[in-house]
């Protein structure tokens, strides 16, 4: 089984240029590990650090801890940037739009879990799979 960190490390020897992250923990670290000098990381999701719920950071996601996060960036040149969707809301529509015409040419394709989840009950299910980092595309139900 191979791991991200020496897949990234062997692919992109110069490092990654922009790196989209949702993951969080050991997979964070794999991505700023493997950025290039001047590149960018969007944080847009912590999924392997949600808690059962909060109404705000403190409560809605457990602390990571990532030791000497400042000097790598600082050695790069690299940037960090957290993207938290709801704030950006008033863009959706206009947005949508534009990503629903990509898709209708085929120049998108969005990625669905293959595992089934059908109904209200499997509501549950389908939150345990995604937080378990058991999923593969979006999970629907």
């Amino acid at each position: 089984k191979e791991k991200v960190r020496d897949v990234l490390r062997k692919e992109f020897k110069r490092g990654v240029d922009v790196v989209y992250e949702s993951v969080g923990g050991e997979m964070f670290a794999a991505a700023m590990d493997a950025l290039a000098p001047k590149g960018v990381c969007i944080i847009i999701g912590m999924m392997s650090q949600y808690t059962s719920g909060g109404s705000d950071a403190n409560s809605a996601w457990v602390p990571s801890n990532h030791p000497g996060l400042p000097e790598k960036l600082l050695w790069k040149s690299a940037s960090l940037r957290g993207f938290f969707l709801p704030q950006y809301a008033a863009h959706f529509k206009r947005h949508l739009h534009g990503l629903f015409r990509l898709m209708q040419k085929g120049q998108l394709r969005g990625e669905i879990d293959p595992t089934p989840f059908v109904g209200m009950e499997a509501v549950n299910d389908a939150v345990a799979h995604l937080q378990g980092g058991k999923s593969i595309g979006k999970v629907v139900v």
